[in-house]
């Protein structure tokens, strides 16, 4: 006889057992909340298109248009935009983001945010949404029709503010030439140039819309950021300090938690200048570490 079978001859545990499976019934019965995992692997959600790359982005954002979703940025260049989740949307703790890409005959829905786990997983409600999303996209491209005239964004999806038009350019991760000089790990560096002095007039705006409380200066020195296949700045290009390590544990932490995304901008004098993901940040990626152990 095994240990549970033994356990269920103890007078009173039949009882509780069955108290316990009729509760487990009844609250499945309410809802898959109770007994069940809200979070799963992310399935894939690709939608088949034309050959068309601007014929099938004109279409993606004239569905979002129409599913009144809240444009976060995009890239009209690379065919790609961003938008906010439905879910909790006015809840300014609980961001998440869909993000669509049109490559080749395809879109490629994805999410990241409050309702993605560092491992990969997403809640259900979200995975829904993917879902929903993918079908009216679906139905969309199939029914074709002429696309929406080229200009701006349609009117239900308003640029980020301060925007400038055409695509952002990234910023990049790569560790120092001599890390004797400057320590392991890796450096941000950013594909613009920008002068030392105007460093005071730096902010960095979150996923969610506040600007991070941390410490921005720059760098510019002949082993920080000379990747050739990244920099082509005569001069080379700077890398991008983010200090004070309380505040920038404090960020590592809403990062864990994914209470914010990843991806942030980073603004010079209130004017966007590049997109700067976090997570890869030498500092912030060693603080998220610490956090997990």
């Amino acid at each position: 006889m095994t240990l549970p079978q033994r356990l269920l001859t103890l007078p009173g545990m039949r009882s509780v057992a069955r108290t316990a499976l009729g509760f487990c019934f009844f609250f499945t019965l309410l809802g898959p909340l109770a007994c069940g995992n809200r979070y799963r692997p992310m399935a894939a959600h690709d939608v088949a298109a034309a050959a068309d790359p601007n014929a099938t982005y004109a279409m993606v954002m004239d569905t979002l248009k129409t599913d009144k979703y809240e444009l976060v940025d995009q890239d009209a260049a690379a065919h790609a935009v961003r938008v906010r989740s439905h879910i909790d949307q006015h809840d300014p703790t609980r961001v998440s983001f869909i993000m669509l890409q049109v490559d080749g005959a395809a879109v490629h829905l994805s999410a990241s945010g409050y309702l993605v786990h560092p491992d990969g997983t997403i809640h259900k409600s979200l995975d829904s949404e993917l879902a929903s999303l993918q079908k009216s996209l679906s139905k969309r491209l199939a029914s074709g029709g002429p696309p929406p005239p080229p200009g701006p964004p349609p009117a239900g999806l308003p640029p980020a503010p301060s925007a400038p038009p055409g695509s952002l350019p990234i910023a990049w991760s790569e560790p120092a030439y001599d890390p004797s000089v400057w320590g392991h790990g890796n450096f941000t560096c950013l594909p613009v140039k920008l002068a030392a002095e105007d460093q005071s007039q730096l902010t960095l705006k979150l996923s969610n819309g506040e600007n991070a409380d941390v410490l921005l200066s720059l760098a510019y020195a002949p082993e920080l950021c000379r990747s050739p296949g990244e920099c082509k700045l005569a001069g080379g290009c700077p890398a991008l300090g983010i200090g004070d390590p309380e505040r920038v544990s404090r960020l590592a932490g809403r990062l864990s938690k994914n209470e914010i995304g990843s991806q942030a901008t980073l603004l010079l004098k209130g004017q966007p200048v590049a997109l700067v993901d976090l997570s890869k940040h030498g500092s912030i990626a060693q603080a998220m570490t610490e956090i997990k152990h």
